[in-house]
């Protein structure tokens, strides 16, 4: 019986995490090969130390069976984990090709609601399933992953896709023990985590503020924004909680003082950001659905026609 072949294409915070738990406990395996596909200082730390994950009460060292900037080498997998960002995402896929096999099944754990479809344009013929997560962690060295919350959550699926393939993936996580959920309807589960992301991401992007000062100092817009949101998601027939709005301000609420988000991270940076996912994404979708959402649109156009920072100036 052959072995199954998990790849994880970018090994930053998400993907770091997740394949460093897949790696360490699938390390010498009879059953499952765990790749790594990185690149730079990050890639030459992994060869040279392992990746290095700190939890918060223990340390792990994962050692893949190989890491490599050339999927060449690795040759079509059974599953593949993107978790780079969503700006990469097309790019990311082309340069990916030789891990894709006919059979083989990409998992993104990227965010935006329309992950998946972008993936399937490139890859019709493939299984593309859906998938996110909730996580605090980052990249903090080459090589070094830091988990600094107590929890963590990894949902994916296909809700008219092959439920035992997918309980055979579940499975292959859930051992490792990566708290993992297949649920009756993912497209729930991708919006909620949308919901999130995409307001805090879109506000304290436009303020120039890290959160816990969107919402003491610009909280009516934070509020706005959610229902702008929610009715796109209802546009779509998805049904979100009633008190989504609400819930997502709250929980945004228990990040500590100067917490900010990654887009918001990205802005500051002067790099490339996730500005069309998260926040172009709606504006598009709201002038489809005959909608509109005033307040997205108007942080859209000032996130992208004017320098950054000084929105909050």
């Amino acid at each position: 019986m052959s072995k199954t072949k998990i790849a994880i294409s970018g090994i930053g915070a998400v993907g770091g995490y997740y394949g460093g738990s897949l790696a360490a406990y699938y390390e010498n395996s009879d059953e499952v090969d765990v790749f790594f596909i990185a690149r730079g200082e990050n890639l030459k730390a992994i060869r040279e130390n392992g990746l290095q994950i700190k939890k918060s009460y223990r340390r792990i060292t994962a050692r893949p069976t190989l890491a490599t900037d050339n999927p060449a080498e690795i040759g079509p997998v059974d599953y593949l984990l993107c978790c780079t960002k969503s700006y990469d995402l097309e790019d990311n896929i082309r340069h990916l090709s030789p891990v894709i096999g006919p059979d083989t099944v990409v998992v993104p754990l990227l965010n935006g609601a329309d992950i998946t479809e972008r993936i399937q344009q490139l890859l019709p013929d493939n299984p593309v399933w859906k998938g996110c997560v909730y996580i605090g962690a980052r990249l903090v060295a080459p090589g070094q992953v830091e988990k600094f919350t107590l929890k963590d959550r990894l949902f994916f699926g296909d809700n008219e896709g092959d439920r035992a393939k997918q309980e055979e993936f579940r499975s292959l996580l859930h051992r490792a023990r990566i708290l993992v959920t297949n649920p009756a309807d993912i497209d729930v589960e991708i919006w909620k985590k949308f919901f999130m992301i995409s307001t805090a991401a879109t506000i304290t992007s436009y303020f120039n503020e890290p959160i816990n000062d969107v919402i003491e100092k610009h909280n009516d817009f934070f509020i706005t924004l959610g229902y702008e949101l929610k009715s796109i998601a209802e546009a779509k027939g998805i049904e979100l909680p009633d008190d989504i709005v609400f819930t997502s301000i709250q929980s945004q609420k228990m990040m500590p003082n100067g917490s900010t988000t990654s887009m918001h991270s990205d802005f500051r940076r002067g790099g490339s950001t996730e500005i069309e996912t998260l926040t172009g994404y709606v504006v598009r979708e709201a002038e489809k659905a005959g909608l509109r959402v005033p307040t997205y649109q108007f942080m859209y156009k000032g996130l992208t026609r004017f320098p950054y920072p000084g929105r909050n100036s």
